[in-house]
């Protein structure tokens, strides 16, 4: 076999290193001996088919084969270490993100826990808050009912010793005014009194100044009633008793008069307007 076939081979057989690199160590390992072994026997095979005579001295370019094996057992195993360390660094890298995630997780749970606790909080102290502005409402108003009760009490009991007050000021009023007319009428009354006697006294005397004067009629009485218009004309007069022919020149002498002094005031009036009256001389 050539130089050129060997390493012809020998980049075949890295290509296949290569595309064992993708898979799992113990295929690699696998793969990689039986690389190995039929490399070893093509190389055996080759030698004893065109080379009848024994087996030359190795020529001098022999170690280039052996250096090309070993390069390419370096570089399968750089690159075997190289895909390790880029697939540890890739579970490094999804264990970094995890943990990170995890943690963001953590700090988003926590961050919610918060503000469900900080809700939470804030409902109870709104909660509180209008519990309490209930609270002072209900206190207001039972403040403001009372108020309006004792006001409204207050205000009654003033009506009610108003009331009392000029119920009390009515009747000593009252009272003073009954005093007061009955005094006024016991005055007038005993005007009335003196002005009917003096009215009668008057019509007594007119009488007398019509009686023609005899002296027989001297010790003698007789009593008349007279009723009287308002004028003082005579409508009626009537001889009660007494001495007769006293009495017939009494009625005559009325007569005469035709018109008897009466007092305009109606209530002294009353009492002349249907007078009883002696006539003595």
């Amino acid at each position: 076999m050539s130089k050129s076939e060997l390493s012809n081979k020998s980049t075949s057989q890295v290509s296949k290193s290569k595309k064992a690199s993708s898979m799992n160590p113990e295929q690699v390992g696998l793969y990689k001996s039986l690389g190995l072994h039929a490399v070893v026997a093509a190389v055996l095979l080759i030698s004893v088919s065109f080379s009848p005579d024994p087996l030359p001295s190795m020529p001098s370019n022999a170690p280039v084969i052996e250096a090309t094996f070993i390069d390419a057992q370096a570089i399968e195993d750089k690159k075997r270490a190289q895909a390790q360390a880029e697939a540890q660094a890739r579970a490094q890298e999804q264990e970094r993100q995890r943990k990170a995630k995890a943690e963001a997780e953590k700090k988003r749970q926590q961050q919610l826990a918060a503000k469900r606790a900080r809700e939470k909080r804030e409902a109870e102290a709104a909660e509180a808050k209008r519990q309490k502005e209930l609270e002072r409402l209900a206190a207001q108003k039972e403040q403001a009912r009372k108020e309006r009760e004792a006001a409204a009490k207050a205000e009654a009991e003033l009506k009610k010793k108003e009331a009392a007050e000029r119920a009390e000021m009515e009747r000593k009023m009252q009272a003073q005014l009954a005093q007061e007319r009955a005094a006024q009428q016991e005055r007038r009354r005993k005007v009335v009194l003196s002005e009917v006697e003096r009215y009668t006294a008057l019509i007594q005397q007119t009488i007398k100044n019509n009686l023609y004067s005899d002296d027989s009629y001297s010790g003698k009485t007789c009593r008349l009633n007279i009723k009287l218009a308002t004028t003082g004309f005579v409508t009626s007069i009537r001889v009660l008793g007494g001495n007769d022919a006293l009495c017939r020149a009494a009625e005559s002498a009325v007569r005469r008069a035709e018109k008897l002094p009466v007092s305009d005031a109606p209530d002294v009036y009353e009492q002349l307007k249907d007078i009883t009256l002696k006539v003595e001389l």
